[in-house]
């Protein structure tokens, strides 16, 4: 019976972002897109979760000071950061290793589970989604419904392959280590970027008659990766509009809802009140009764049942309690 493990590609710079910090540590509400990630792995792989890290790596160790890690000092591409993730790997009790990419905020639970069932049985499995407009992603390329493989963006010929159909690589990938080991080493950087691509073990392992699966995933933008400033604040909306309608459903009273933003480790409880704009943030706990209204901070805090904060407020690191005023 396959046991699993966790990898995510976390070592890249993220040029694009024209930032000092590396791009998994950049923020979607108040905590790094990679605290995403790992949220999203935790309930399936709980401690067997590696990152892979290499530009600014100490900045990533300390963001994640409880974290595994393996050292990519050479950012080579996805499929070298696997390689040098192998040695590691191996011995450790389980036998397929579920890839990610650390630039994935929008990862969620479910679709990790989702991926996991209809991957059971493959030797090599990998996720696709449909988009409009392809952009730098790779291309999954099918000839009369078979599966051939996929071809990075910069070195996709459509007159040799045929015209885009709008599927691409998703970034996330299961395979046996036993596969991993075998075609690793048959990896080239024969390509435009001279990199070592994760994504040329589809072709080499369909070489090998291995069973090999591209699971569509439909449109969903959950597993789209973020690049540059103007992606990090779509993926934000996104992921703002999801936990605000999550606490309206669950009885959470919001008024101007579309001006309020409330980080993933707050906690709202149902009947409490909430006016925008507004951000709460860090591990905040607002309990039933309490009400907060319109231009305040709120940051790690505990907001009793009955308490008032009033409007122009900036709480840090506060615990106020039941009936108070602020």
């Amino acid at each position: 019976m396959p046991t699993y493990m966790a990898l995510i590609l976390a070592a890249g710079k993220g040029t694009r972002m024209h930032s000092d910090k590396p791009k998994v540590l950049q923020t979607v509400l108040g905590e790094p897109m990679l605290a995403s990630v790992v949220a999203a792995l935790r309930p399936a792989f709980e401690g067997n979760i590696f990152m892979v890290v290499g530009h600014r790596a100490e900045m990533v160790r300390a963001a994640f000071p409880e974290g595994r890690f393996v050292l990519q000092e050479q950012q080579l591409g996805t499929g070298h950061a696997l390689a040098q993730a192998l040695p590691v790997l191996q011995g450790k009790g389980c036998t397929h290793l579920l890839v990610v990419n650390g630039d994935t905020p929008l990862l969620s639970e479910a679709i990790v589970s989702g991926f996991l069932e209809k991957a059971k049985g493959a030797d090599l499995a990998f996720a696709t989604i449909l988009l409009d407009e392809p952009g730098a992603y790779g291309r999954v390329v099918r000839r009369d419904g078979k599966l051939m493989g996929i071809v990075e963006a910069k070195d996709y010929d459509s007159k040799a392959l045929g015209a885009a159909t709008g599927e691409v690589n998703a970034g996330m990938y299961c395979l046996s280590l036993d596969v991993a080991a075998r075609l690793l080493p048959r990896i080239g950087n024969d390509n435009k970027s001279g990199e070592y691509y994760i994504t040329d073990l589809v072709a080499l392992a369909l070489e090998d008659g291995l069973d090999v699966r591209g699971i569509a995933c439909g449109h969903d933008e959950s597993l789209l990766g973020v690049n540059s400033p103007r992606e990090l604040s779509h993926a934000e909306e996104i992921a703002r509009a999801r936990i605000i309608d999550g606490l309206l459903s669950t009885g959470v009273i919001i008024h101007a809802p579309e001006l309020v933003r409330i980080g993933p480790l707050a906690c709202v409880e149902p009947g409490a009140e909430i006016t925008g704009p507004c951000e709460i943030y860090g591990r905040s706990e607002i309990r039933r009764g309490a009400q907060v209204a319109s231009h305040c901070v709120i940051r790690d805090c505990v907001i009793e049942g009955g308490a008032e904060i009033r409007s122009f407020c900036h709480l840090e690191g506060a615990h106020v309690s039941q009936g108070a005023l602020v």
